[in-house]
Formats: structure tokens, sequence, C-alpha cells
């Protein structure tokens, strides 16, 4: 049974409309997520593709079927940048952006002037081809975000791509089956598939973006907003792990017990605003020595503390003596307001080894009596708990 051209036409538009409309309110609810703004600018190109495309089949005006596959292009280019934007890698240069559309320009000119569905369909679909790959390889080699949403939504493309390189190659072995309103042709197949694919890469930019929201939720209630290191909360889970795997292979851990001396003396004396910056410095400082499997958090205040798997007190007191002098270094390049009063924070560090049987909560008391200790024999300096 044949389908009805202008039927599956009127369908492709009007559920391209809806996705158009449901990408501009996903962009005006979060205008904060890059790419966004291109994905609505993209969905509106597409409408406008499709409606050309329509006219075409209702008037028989070649030259919005031109024009019309010269906007698929754009709508393909503004969904790759939005795709890039999204993904945390580089937007696409002027220079790209002018070379593409002068590429479609060029290549609308003379399929115009010299007409042939051969051409025009075997040049199209290799160009849709050649953008869906891109912007497939973008999507499945994402080592930053490479989440479920994104994944699928790549598969999309690249099945795009192996769909119009095959409408390339049949436009250019049997050309008259390729016209976009021919009904014994594959402009059926062609409409389904667009159908199926707008909607399915719709609802892969939504699915992204709600994977998006769910990492900041995430991101939110496991790291403290102001240092951006692990809050409390997170820390209680980490270690719990931690020291299960520590008695598991039995492996020494130990934990630093950080508190920076006399610190409500510069929020008193110099401000609060001055005070974070302060936190944060010492959160850079400490997570620059300290290893990529250590676990540093933000115990509360002016306190932190860490957890280094796989070490031992001695060797835990070698990386506190290099925190702490790496800290004394960089708060004293810190700039107040006062320029000519003297400004120097100092960091007391308490250190203990998990025990046999040890509790996390008597390990971090054992900690704790350590950086006391440090505190009453004058500050600016490591204790090993006994």
């Amino acid at each position: 049974m044949l389908l009805d051209i202008h039927t599956l036409l009127v369908a492709v538009a009007l559920v391209t409309a809806f996705c158009a409309g449901a990408r501009f309110l996903l962009w005006r609810m979060h205008l904060s997520i890059p790419g966004l703004g291109r994905w609505a600018l993209a969905g509106g190109t597409t409408v406008i593709t499709f409606a050309l495309i329509f006219s075409y089949g209702t008037f028989h005006w070649q030259l919005s079927l031109s024009i019309a596959q010269l906007f698929i292009i754009i709508a393909l280019v503004l969904s790759w940048d939005g795709f890039r934007r999204f993904l945390d890698k580089p937007p696409l240069t002027p220079l790209i952006l002018v070379g593409i559309a002068g590429i479609g320009l060029i290549w609308v000119v003379i399929a115009q002037a010299y007409y042939s569905i051969e051409v025009k369909a075997a040049s199209n679909a290799a160009i849709v081809a050649v953008l869906s790959v891109l912007i497939a390889r973008d999507l499945l080699i994402s080592p930053k975000q490479n989440t479920p949403a994104v994944r699928i939504t790549g598969c999309v493309y690249a099945i795009n791509a192996a769909i119009f390189l095959l409408r390339a190659i049949v436009a250019h072995k049997n050309p008259e089956i390729v016209d976009p309103v021919n009904p014994n042709g594959v402009a059926a197949f062609m409409l389904l598939w667009l159908l199926c694919s707008i909607i399915a890469i719709t609802l892969g930019m939504v699915l992204m973006t709600a994977e998006r929201l769910q990492a900041d939720l995430n991101n939110q209630a496991n790291h403290d907003p102001l240092t951006g290191a692990l809050n409390r909360r997170s820390c209680d889970l980490l270690y719990d792990k931690a020291i299960a795997h520590a008695r598991r292979h039995q492996l020494p851990l130990s934990v630093l017990m950080m508190d920076l001396d006399e610190f409500k003396k510069v929020n008193d004396s110099l401000g609060h605003d001055l005070g974070d910056k302060v936190l944060c410095r010492f959160v850079a400082v400490a997570q620059k020595i300290l290893r990529e499997d250590d676990m540093f958090c933000r115990f509360g205040g002016e306190e932190f503390v860490a957890l280094l798997p796989n070490t031992s007190a001695e060797a835990a007191l070698v990386a506190a003596n290099r925190l702490r002098n790496a800290f004394e270094i960089n708060s004293a390049l810190i700039e107040t307001k006062k320029p000519h009063q003297p400004f120097a924070l100092t960091v007391s560090i308490g250190i203990a080894e998990l025990q046999p049987d040890e509790v996390f909560e008597s390990l971090l008391r054992r900690a704790d009596s350590a950086l006391y200790r440090a505190k009453d024999n004058g500050r600016n300096r490591c204790e090993i708990a006994g």
C-alpha cells in the first residue's frame, strides 16, 4: 500500500513544530545551560525546512526545495554547535560556520542553475551524512559526559548518517526514486525516518538536560558550595567504604584533621570576604598536594578532614607537612584591602592511623586530639596521635 506523501509531509511538519516548541521551552526554562539556545534555533530552522518541502510538493517550485536543503544544513550545524557547547567542548569557530554556509550557498546556486534531481539528492544526502557523522562522533566520544542519553542521541545521529549515505548511493544509481514527493520512491521511508529521528533527537535533548540537572543536584548535595570540596555528608559515606576496603585488604589508612589557625581573627579584622578567599585557597592547595585517591572534605567552618588510603601515619606526616608548608607560602600571597597590614595564616594538623577493629568515630577523635596537641604546642605544626 502506497503512503500519501502530502499527508506524511503534514505529519512531519506538525511533529517538527511541536518538537521545536519543546526545545524552545527547554531553553527558556534552563537559560544557564549552554547549547540549548542552539537546539531551539535548529528546531525553528527545521520547521522552515519542512514548510519549504511542503511548498515544493504542493506548487512544485524548484527553488523552494533548494532553499529547504540549505536550511536543513543550517539546522544540523546549529545542532552540532549546540551539542559541543552542552558537552563543554569548544564551540564551532566563525571560520567553520562561514565556511559551511559558503559551501551551502554555492551548492544551492549550482544545483538550481543545473537542476538535476540526481545531483541535488546525492549531494544533499552526502552533506547531511557527513554532518551527522561529526555530531555522532562528538556525542559518542565524550569522556566527561558519557551518559546514557548522550550515547543514545549519538547513536540516532550515527543511524541518520548511514541512512542518508545509503540515500546518496541510491540517488546516484536511481535518481528517479529519490524525488521527495514521488510516492513510488523512497520519499515515504525517508519521511517516516525523519519523523522518528526528530522525535528521538528532541527526546534525547530533553533527557540530556535532565541528566545535567540531576548531576548538578548531586554535586550540590555532595560538595561544599563555597570551596567545592566534599561536604561532611558525602565524606561519611566515602570514609566507611574506604575503611572497609582497608580492612578487607589489610592496608594502612590514615586521617588528617586540619584546622586553620586563628581563623576567627581573619574574619573579625579583615572581613568575611577575605575569610572565604582564604578557605578557597586552602582547598586549592590541599587538592594540589594530596593524591587523587585521597578523600578531602570540609568538615565544618575552618576545619577539614582528609582520608589517605594505603598510607601509614609516618607517610601521612610527610604529606601533612608538605600541605602545611605549601599553605603557609600561599596564604602570604593573598592580597588584603589593607596593604600595610601584616597577613599570615597557618594550619595545624592532627594525624591518626586506623587501628584494628577501630570505628571511624574513634579514629576521628584521636586525630582531633592530635590536632589540639598541635595547637597547644604553638600551632602551625603536625602531630601524630598516640
